[in-house]
C-alpha cells in the first residue's frame, strides 16, 4: 500500500489560506481583553461614564463586527479541513482514520499545552480536537444531514445559554410579589427569601451600583492584578482552575456550539462553497444582504441588553427571550458571509498581492495562534513585562495591531523560504511519523 500524502503546497485552497489569516489575526482582537486585564471596566466603560467615548465605540464596534465571527470562521475553516484532510489522502484506508487521529490526539496536546503551561484559559485546541475525534464518523453523511444536524445543535446550544435570562425573569416576579408582602406586614417562607436575595443580588450588579459591589469590584480587579503582575507560578495556580472548569464541565457548556460550526464547515466543503462551486449570486446575496443583516441583528442584540436597574425592569417587562436568541442567528449568519465576502474577494485580480500577505499568514495560523499566546503573556504578565491591567480598549487596539503587523510580516518572511511554519512542521512530523519525509515531498 502507497504511502499517504499530505496536502503539498500548489494543491492549498488560496482562499481558506487567507480567511484563515483573517481568523486567526481577528481572534486576537476579541482575545486580547483576556490577556490584558479585566474585561468588566472595558465592557461598562460607555455605561458607567453615561457617555459615548472612543474606547466604548471600539470595543462595541469589536463586537458587532467581530466577536464570535472570527472564531466562527476558524471554526468553519477547521470543519472544511477535516473534509479536504481525508479527501486529499485519495485513500479510505485504515491508514487514514490512524493519520487523522493521530492528528487530532497531537492537537488535543498542543492545546493542553497552550491552556496550562502557555498560560492561556481561552484555548481553542483542545475543544477543536475532542469535536475533530467525533466528526470522524460524519464525514460520509449526506449535506442536507450535517445541516440539519448543524441547526439542530446551534438551537440547542442558543437555548442552554439563554436559560439564565427565563429563570432571572421568574425570580423578577418573585422579588415584586414578595416585596409587595413585605409592605404588607407578611412573612416570608424560606425560598422566597433565597430567591429574593438572588435577584437583589442581581440588581447590585446593574448601574447604580451599591457600595457593596463597588467595593467587590475594587477588589477583585486590585487582586486580579496583582496576581498578573506576579511571577510564573503563581499565576499558573490562578489560572489552573479556570483552566480544569472550561476543559471539563465547560467544554459540555460550549460543545454544542463548536460541534455546530465544524460539522457546518463540513458541510459547505462538500456542498462546494469553498472551491466556487455554488452559484455567483449566492456570495453575492451572502455579500449585500447577509452582512447588513446580520449586523442589524447584533447591534440590536447589544441595544437590548440591560446595563442599569431601571433597563432591567423594563426589559423584563416586554422581552420574552435572551439577547443571546437574536446575537446567536446573527453571528451565524455573518460567519458564513464574511466568508462568501472573502470568497469574492480572492476572485478579485488587483487585490491578489494584498491577500497574499493574509494567504502566508493563514499557512502559518497554528504557529500564529500559539505565538499569539507566547507574545501576550510575556508582555502583559508578571514574569515578561508586567503591563496587565494598564491598557483601556484604544490601548488594547494599538497593541494588536502592532501583533498584526509582527505576524503578518514574520509569516511572509518565514513562507518565502519554507512551505509550512514551524509549528505545522511538528505538528505533521508527529502527525506521519515515519512517513514525513515521503508525505512532505
Amino acid at each position: 500500500m502507497q504511502a499517504i500524502a499530505s496536502v503539498q503546497p500548489n494543491n492549498r485552497n488560496y482562499a481558506m489560506d487567507v480567511m484563515r489569516g483573517i481568523a486567526v489575526l481577528g481572534i486576537l482582537l476579541m482575545n486580547i481583553t483576556a490577556f490584558a486585564g479585566n474585561e468588566f471596566l472595558i465592557t461598562w466603560n460607555d455605561a458607567i461614564r453615561h457617555q459615548f467615548t472612543l474606547n466604548g465605540f471600539i470595543f462595541n464596534s469589536a463586537n458587532v463586527v467581530l466577536n464570535g465571527k472570527m472564531r466562527g470562521l476558524f471554526t468553519l475553516l477547521f470543519g472544511a479541513g477535516l473534509i479536504l484532510f481525508i479527501r486529499n489522502k485519495h485513500d479510505n484506508s485504515i491508514k487514514v482514520a490512524d493519520a487523522y487521529f493521530r492528528r487530532m490526539i497531537w492537537m488535543l496536546l498542543f492545546g493542553l499545552i497552550d491552556a496550562y503551561l502557555l498560560l492561556w484559559t481561552g484555548d481553542i485546541l483542545y475543544e477543536y480536537a475532542l469535536c475533530g475525534l467525533l466528526l470522524f464518523a460524519f464525514r460520509n453523511m449526506r449535506v442536507r444531514y450535517m445541516l440539519c444536524i448543524s441547526f439542530l445543535f446551534l438551537a440547542i446550544f442558543t437555548f442552554k445559554s439563554s436559560m439564565h435570562y427565563s429563570a432571572n425573569k421568574e425570580k423578577s416576579v418573585v422579588y415584586t410579589q414578595t416585596t409587595k408582602l413585605l409592605k404588607e406586614g407578611k412573612k416570608l417562607t424560606e425560598e422566597q427569601k433565597k430567591t429574593r436575595e438572588e435577584f437583589q443580588d442581581i440588581l447590585d450588579h446593574h448601574i447604580p451600583f451599591p457600595k457593596k459591589t463597588i467595593d467587590e469590584l475594587v477588589k477583585d480587579i486590585t487582586e486580579e492584578n496583582n496576581i498578573h503582575r506576579s511571577g510564573y507560578s503563581t499565576i499558573f495556580e490562578d489560572h489552573f482552575g479556570d483552566i480544569y472548569k472550561g476543559q471539563s464541565k465547560g467544554f459540555y457548556k460550549g460543545f454544542y456550539e463548536s460541534f455546530a460550526m465544524i460539522l457546518l464547515g463540513m458541510a459547505l466543503f462538500k456542498l462546494g462553497f469553498f472551491e466556487y462551486r455554488l452559484k455567483l449570486n449566492t456570495y453575492r446575496f451572502l455579500t449585500f444582504i447577509g452582512i447588513p443583516l446580520g449586523w442589524a441583528l447584533m447591534i440590536f442584540s447589544m441595544k437590548v441588553q440591560a446595563k442599569t436597574v431601571e433597563e432591567l425592569w423594563y426589559t423584563y417587562s416586554w422581552r420574552p427571550c435572551s439577547a443571546l436568541c437574536f446575537e446567536m442567528p446573527a453571528r451565524v449568519l455573518l460567519t458564513v458571509s464574511y466568508a462568501a465576502t472573502f470568497m469574492l474577494f480572492c476572485k478579485v485580480n488587483f487585490m491578489k498581492p494584498f491577500l497574499n500577505l493574509f494567504s502566508n499568514t493563514g499557512r502559518m495560523a497554528f504557529t500564529n495562534y500559539i505565538m499569539q499566546t507566547v507574545l501576550c503573556s510575556l508582555y502583559f504578565f508578571g514574569f515578561g513585562l508586567g503591563h496587565y491591567g494598564e491598557y483601556d480598549a484604544t490601548g488594547m487596539f494599538i497593541f494588536v495591531c502592532c501583533i498584526w503587523l509582527l505576524q503578518i510580516t514574520y509569516s511572509n518572511i518565514w513562507m518565502h523560504y519554507f512551505n509550512m511554519g514551524p509549528l505545522e512542521w511538528v505538528w505533521k512530523r508527529l502527525t506521519y511519523g515515519k512517513e514525513f519525509n515521503k508525505v512532505s515531498g
